[in-house]
């Protein structure tokens, strides 16, 4: 025990003011009839105040975890079948087992084996169609070591590895316009990578198969236009490569992956007998025993996912990369995981039952999939219900991590949203769905954002020129978001709805079309309640409308704006008074009537985003109507720049007393 809880720190003791063990959740099973159950482990908690993790600061908590296991288990190195050498002991099924210093390959190629031979068509079939011949893709040819140019390609016809990693900073061997005819020659590559690529093309090489790509060196860095090619591809890149591999505990392309070269691991697993092998009294018979083993992953909650804190769950590109995989090879620091559709597994523990498939428990579905045949408790049956929940948790997930490019925001998520449109026939438009866009506006936080003032890092739009981002998207902002998107969001319980209905303009000839096109549940429920502020219910939008409202918007700048970038709808306006800050250190704002009295209040914005006490316009993009609360209007706080709104904030505040303020009917063009 003394080993497990000093281990974070080698010789040095734990400093600790608590200590306690509880059985945590860890993962659940399915049975060969379908019926799932919870795996526990015995987790010790420790709470750390140390400077070694915390300095000056309070307290954080980690999880031990132990496994049980066959005694002697910790010293036995299974083969590559998974058996125990000794005679007449089975494998202890979600037992553990003894992981070697190095990766033992042959574990990998028998669990390759295992996911294609027995999960069927689940783990074979891409979350993208096949869609049309890539104009050129680029590899890495792991015999010859140089990179290989193949074009006008179906990409689900070749056998290739992708790598997901950390950069770490800008690549001092990168693919560039002025390299790209050398690197092509054999034998290029074939000293001097940086470590975790050059172990990834041993782990390549090693499974037998040719080709890996890998971003530095298979798109041109310095070529928007190659660029351009690759971020649209990325979907099948990822989606049709036998398996992805994640260096998912390095911070930097030199950090390599753990396992794959000596002492790069250094942990030893400890045994702890608990119950000793006994003789019965009438047989002679021996009853084996039992022991704990320790695990080899602290994490800082027992319902966190191991991959959450690591460096490469921190960036922004890396998410799409797992998300499209179909199967990953994810290197720790300690172990190696492997995950497909259909079970995972690792090297600490027993889970290669076919029987009996493993998943790993995790509330926040950190490397779930958009296709998965296991579906946790939590998680919703509606198919609708559940692809939306999915779209959430994306984004939010998403939106937590890190760019050194702002600009990427859309490339880093396309191949995701590729994704979503080839599952279920939905569009997209800078994030948001098509068939649900007016609910999708009504997207919040619950932490400070800030404008995201860079222009897209690639040409985008109907302009092909770089452009920023539409302040009604969430793209449009650094910060976590939520987009809560479904059928489940207006029924009695919460009963929000959209009380807009939005157009976009498109060039050649100039015309404004709906961005929704087809009806949803909301539309029959908002056309029933047609409150007295709302002049209209579902008023269209028509070049005719902008011309009165604002002539010069049509006349001299709509041209200049890039398709789908700009929204029209028609809704209420009223300038209200923000307050005090509700919360300073979030910068929430109370919403204040004319007496004085406090009516609603504000989302947050970070430091560096627009936001004072004083007057403001505000205007109505939905309601909530539930029979907990009085009605609600969700607003947005918007300012005008050049006869065009931005969004500022969101809002909400009493309906009464949206009525009782001074508003007005008005056409909106939001940007």
């Amino acid at each position: 025990m003394r080993d497990t809880l000093t281990r974070h720190k080698t010789g040095q003791l734990l400093e600790t003011d608590v200590c306690d063990a509880e059985a945590s959740f860890f993962g659940v099973y399915c049975d060969p009839k379908g019926k799932y159950y919870w795996i526990r482990r015995l987790s010790i908690m420790v709470e750390i105040g140390t400077d070694a993790y915390n300095i000056g600061g309070p307290k954080k908590s980690l999880f031990y975890a132990f496994q049980a296991c066959n005694i002697g288990a910790a010293t036995i190195q299974v083969d590559d079948k998974f058996l125990d050498p000794r005679l007449g002991t089975d494998m202890m099924i979600f037992g553990g087992r003894w992981r070697p210093l190095q990766l033992d390959l042959r574990w990998v190629r028998r669990w390759i084996n295992i996911c294609e031979t027995d999960h069927g068509d689940t783990c074979k079939r891409a979350d993208v169609g096949l869609g049309s011949r890539l104009e050129r893709i680029r590899f890495i040819d792991v015999k010859k070591r140089c990179v290989v140019t193949l074009t006008s390609i179906q990409l689900s016809d070749y056998h290739y590895i992708a790598l997901s990693y950390v950069w770490g900073g800008p690549q001092e061997l990168k693919l560039t316009s002025s390299n790209n005819d050398r690197m092509a020659q054999q034998g290029s590559l074939a000293m001097n990578l940086p470590r975790t690529i050059e172990d990834s093309i041993l782990v390549t090489e090693s499974l037998g198969i040719r080709y890996i790509w890998v971003d530095s060196l298979c798109i041109i860095q310095d070529d928007d236009g190659d660029k351009a090619i690759q971020i649209r591809a990325m979907s099948q890149i990822y989606g049709f490569a036998h398996l992805t591999i994640i260096g998912a505990s390095s911070s930097s392309v030199h950090g390599g992956l753990p396992g794959i070269r000596p002492g790069s691991r250094s942990l030893e697993q400890q045994e702890v007998i608990v119950l000793p092998e006994r003789k019965t009294g009438s047989t002679g018979n021996v009853l084996p025993g039992l022991s704990l083993m320790t695990t080899l992953d602290p994490i800082a909650h027992p319902n966190e996912h191991f991959l959450e804190r690591t460096p490469w769950n921190s960036r922004g590109w890396t998410m799409q990369e797992r998300v499209l995989s179909r199967r990953v090879l994810v290197f720790m620091q300690e172990q190696v995981y492997w995950i497909c559709r259909e079970a995972m597994f690792c090297e600490e523990s027993y889970f290669e039952n076919n029987n009996l498939r493993f998943h790993r428990f995790h509330a926040n579905a950190t490397e779930g999939t958009l296709t998965k045949s296991f579906r946790n408790f939590y998680e919703p049956e509606d198919d609708q219900i559940r692809f939306w929940k999915t779209y959430q948790i994306l984004v939010a997930s998403y939106t937590r991590r890190a760019f050194t490019c702002q600009g990427d925001v859309s490339d880093g998520f396309l191949a995701i949203l590729q994704g979503m449109s080839a599952l279920s026939g939905k569009e997209f438009t800078w994030g948001l769905p098509r068939s649900h866009f007016e609910q999708g506006l009504l997207w919040n936080s619950f932490t400070g954002l800030q404008r995201r003032e860079e222009y897209s890092t690639l040409p985008m739009t109907s302009l092909h020129v770089k452009v920023p981002f539409p302040s009604w998207s969430w793209m449009g902002w650094i910060g976590e978001a939520f987009v809560c998107i479904g059928d489940d969001r207006y029924d009695i319980d919460l009963g929000e709805v959209p009380e807009i209905l939005c157009f976009e303009h498109y060039h050649s000839p100039l015309r404004l079309e709906r961005v929704r096109k087809a009806t949803v549940g909301y539309d029959l429920i908002a056309s029933h309640d047609c409150a007295s502020w709302k002049a209209h219910h579902n008023q269209p939008v028509t070049l005719s409308d902008i011309a009165a409202q604002n002539p010069r918007l049509l006349s001299k700048e709509l041209g200049d704006v890039p398709e789908t970038q700009l929204i029209f709808f028609w809704t209420s306006s009223a300038i209200l008074t923000l307050a005090q800050p509700a919360d300073d250190a979030n910068r929430s704002f109370t919403i204040v009537d004319s007496h004085g009295s406090i009516v609603g209040s504000t989302g947050t914005v970070g430091p560096k985003s627009s936001g004072s006490q004083g007057r403001h316009e505000f205007i109505v993009i939905g309601s909530r109507r539930n029979q907990f609360s009085d009605p609600m209007l969700l607003l947005l706080q918007i300012e005008w720049r050049e006869n065009i709104a931005y969004r500022v904030n969101s809002a909400e505040i009493n309906e009464s007393a949206w009525e009782a303020e001074n508003h007005t009917w008005k056409l909106i063009p939001l940007r």
